[in-house]
């Protein structure tokens, strides 16, 4: 077997031959080259293209850091929860071992929609959104919930002990006036989402931009975090955050609103379990700004390169949302 450098993709490679025996392949006979990697204080965790005779591909997973083969166990469950009902959208889960934290699915020849959306234009960038709309909505109707009273309070619960937390000096934050400022007007707006319906479904649990691939023609979702049956607007709200912070051009947002109209519009065209009124999506699109900053570290100087590009969209955004604070 061909052989990659360095240490986490030999962890990986150490696992390869057990995976591919309970597949039937001949470990031997198969190439490795790097996909993607993850290594920081927190996270080790690689993907490999294994490449075999005839031109057959697979990817190996492996996930160094945290050693939770708990955590493994269920993110492997949710992932084995969604292939069952909702096939089209998630990379075959072929063969897995929760000891050794690895897996081999299915070889996808897509691009993460974080890159796709890198330096488009705006039309371009709500072309995409409306296919990662599409297929959210195919997700959240194989595994829906109920429809119910949206209850913003839990979210704004929360919020307030951050707020709490940042006066008392508890909690660290960026420009905490500003934040306080901003925190305080959002609260204010409690009876805006209140006495509202939304409808509720199995939750990604971490559907960030790197979580959702995509080729010419399809969509697929990875890395399933478990979520739980909630409110559809924290994945919704959790994507187009992200987009929001990291790609929009943010000239192009209205004062008080989180999104270009032209890109809400497109994802909702593609999405279509609930509009862009619902309110756990409004509530929560607001609330994952704040989310944000104050997830981000208080001094420049802790900030890596990702981080400071977050903080400088935070930052921007934050002004169309909160604006004059």
């Amino acid at each position: 077997m061909g052989m990659i450098a360095g240490d986490l993709a030999a962890a990986a490679l150490a696992h390869w031959p057990v995976l591919a025996r309970e597949l039937g392949l001949d470990p031997a006979s198969w190439r490795a080259a790097p996909l993607a990697r993850r290594e920081d204080g927190r996270v080790a965790r690689i993907l490999l293209r294994m490449e075999g005779p005839g031109g057959a591909r697979l990817v190996m997973k492996h996930e160094a850091r945290p050693e939770d083969p708990e955590k493994f166990a269920a993110a492997m469950a949710a992932h084995l929860a969604v292939q069952e009902v909702y096939a089209r959208g998630v990379p075959e889960v072929l063969a897995f071992d929760v000891a050794r934290r690895a897996c081999v699915m299915a070889y996808l020849e897509a691009r993460p929609l974080s890159g796709l959306l890198e330096g488009a234009p705006l039309a371009a960038q709500g072309a995409l959104l409306s296919r990662a709309g599409a297929w959210m909505d195919g997700f959240h109707r194989a595994l829906s919930g109920e429809r119910r009273v949206f209850q913003p309070r839990h979210t704004l619960r929360f919020l307030r002990g951050v707020i709490a937390e940042v006066v008392s000096g508890e909690r660290r934050v960026a420009d905490p006036q500003r934040f306080l400022a901003c925190a305080g007007a959002f609260c204010a707006d409690q009876a805006l989402y209140e006495g509202r319906e939304t409808i509720t479904a199995q939750t990604h649990g971490d559907l960030h931009l790197r979580n959702v691939v995509m080729d010419e023609r399809r969509c697929w979702g990875l890395d399933f975090a478990g979520g739980r049956v909630v409110p559809v607007g924290h994945d919704i709200a959790r994507l187009l955050g992200d987009y929001a912070i990291l790609h929009a051009p943010k000239a192009a947002i209205p004062e008080g609103e989180v999104l270009p109209p032209e890109v809400q519009g497109a994802f909702f065209e593609g999405y279509g379990l609930v509009p862009a009124e619902d309110p756990s999506v409004q509530l929560l699109l607001r609330n994952r700004v704040l989310a944000e900053w104050w997830g981000l570290p208080a001094k420049a100087e802790d900030r890596g390169p990702a981080q400071a590009r977050r903080w400088a969209g935070v930052q921007a955004l934050a002004g169309r949302v909160f604006p004059g604070l």
